[in-house]
């Protein structure tokens, strides 16, 4: 579709049909609105219906200074606070129930379970665990046991036989969760089916008005108004943004800074800031720079002030310009592939916790740019997430941006009312090529992939030239 063909609405309740742009559009489905979802475990998508309206508090304080030779300098904190920001947190996230006797929740008896997993610890070394002894005690004996994490224990207990089930969905206990409360298997809470989940809704992601952001920056900045020749604006800010989730309100479930269908939104409900950290577009160190400069040359400039014609023709009257960019690197984070330990709808990223080694651009062996210097010691760096947690968001930083765009121009008078003007720009004049971290590398790692680290898109483009000739008459 596109603006010269894409449908319109005649009323505000009066949806278009037809083709459009030669796409069919399909009448809306038939019901009323709202709807209730006729499903069970559905996943749905909506808005909460305590929605307040965003707002955010922006405070700066400056000082400015003139210096010789035209220059002025200035120096800002620029300051802004947003509240209430919508973020989009699941309705429907599975009840983190405590064991009131031993005061242990489920999320931290399940992170236990994994921790076994990780180590490989043989099903007859689990001890017993007071949550799964005391909620799930039905669990217990050879009738209940799955095989998944086997060994030689005739008779096991409730926790053994829980760690037996939850390892065969390792890193998966969402849905190791999901069928133990559906199905009772090895035991149900209270005998009941669906303590932990709402029977009606596997997931339901809405918008919600709980998210925060803050951003802090110092903007230094020296200027040169036209004077001799040079005009000139430099500028650096240091600056850092830190917020719950990225995301635009416009998006969906489906799209994000990775490219994968997971940007920010929350995956424990109960925890919401668990991914605060580095917005997705956080940039730490920036500067950039603009100038005009008329060359020296010509007549009623400082050099050949008496050039004749001809000499003024080819040589005379030529300006510069330019505008220059650099900025530290956007962040990015890993997405966990292994399984959906919190949510059912997104699995979250890893966490880092050992050295990753130097982050960069590197060449592999087989001539792709890579991240990391040494992607084995990156990837050996990360775990996935556990029951209950969220990940990392954002503890990597890509390689940044770079560019210079000049420009060449000159005009001709060649009457009262008729002027020649040629100009020629080039764009990233150095060819730099920079990557974009956070739409390759966040979006193709995965615990084991041959592509761990490999850049696929850049920030950058190739160095391109035009050529302009203008008559105005």
């Amino acid at each position: 579709l596109d603006v010269s063909c894409a449908p319109r609405f005649s009323t505000p309740d009066a949806f278009p049909t037809g083709t459009f742009c030669g796409v069919n559009l399909s009448p809306p489905p038939p019901g009323a609105f709202p709807v209730t979802p006729p499903a069970a475990s559905a996943g749905y998508w909506g808005m909460d219906d305590g929605l307040k309206t965003p707002y955010a508090h922006a405070f700066n304080l400056s000082y400015s200074r003139e210096l010789k030779s035209n220059l002025v300098v200035s120096a800002t904190y620029q300051g802004r606070l947003g509240r209430r920001l919508l973020q989009e947190v699941d309705l429907a996230q599975p009840l983190d129930i405590a064991d009131p006797r031993s005061g242990t929740d489920y999320f931290t008896a399940a992170s236990l379970l994994s921790k076994l997993a990780d180590s490989k610890t043989p099903i007859g070394a689990v001890a017993p665990i007071p949550y799964w002894e005391n909620l799930f005690p039905n669990a217990a004996g050879p009738a209940h046991a799955l095989g998944c994490m086997r060994g030689p224990v005739t008779s096991p207990t409730a926790t053994q036989n829980m760690y037996d089930f939850f390892g065969c969905f390792h890193h998966n206990e969402a849905t190791a969760l999901f069928l133990l409360d559906s199905g009772c298997f090895p035991a149900c809470l209270n005998g009941k089916p669906f303590q932990f989940y709402d029977p009606q809704f596997a997931s339901l992601y809405a918008w919600r008005s709980q998210g925060t952001s803050s951003y802090h920056s110092l903007q230094v900045s020296l200027r040169r108004p036209m004077a001799s020749g040079l005009q000139f604006d430099f500028n650096y800010s240091y600056s850092k943004s830190i917020d719950v989730g990225s995301n635009a309100e416009r998006i969906n479930a489906f799209q994000g800074n990775d490219g994968f269908g997971f940007a920010s939104q929350v995956i424990n409900a109960w925890q919401p800031s668990q991914l605060r950290g580095p917005s997705d577009f956080d940039l730490r160190h920036q500067i950039n720079a603009n100038w005009i400069y008329e060359l020296p040359f010509g007549r009623g400039r400082m050099i050949a002030a008496r050039w004749n014609r001809l000499a003024e023709g080819f040589l005379g009257g030529w300006q510069l310009s330019g505008l220059f960019r650099w900025t530290s690197g956007f962040p990015f984070s890993i997405l966990n592939r292994e399984g959906w330990p919190t949510n059912f709808s997104f699995q979250g990223t890893s966490f880092l916790v050992a050295d990753p080694g130097t982050v960069g651009t590197f060449i592999n062996q087989n001539g792709d740019p890579n991240a990391f210097q040494d992607p084995r010691k990156a990837f050996n760096a990360l775990r996935a997430p556990r029951p209950g947690e969220s990940g990392e968001r954002n503890e990597f930083r890509g390689p940044g941006y770079f560019a210079i765009d000049t420009g060449v121009a000159k005009q001709w008078k060649l009457t009262e009312t008729q002027v020649l003007q040629f100009s020629w720009e080039t764009f990233n004049l150095t060819n730099s090529v920079r990557f974009d971290a956070a739409k390759s590398v966040g979006s193709v790692l995965s615990f084991g992939s041959s592509t761990f680290g490999k850049y696929s898109s850049s920030l950058t483009r190739p160095r391109v030239m035009q050529f302009a000739l203008r008559y105005t008459f």
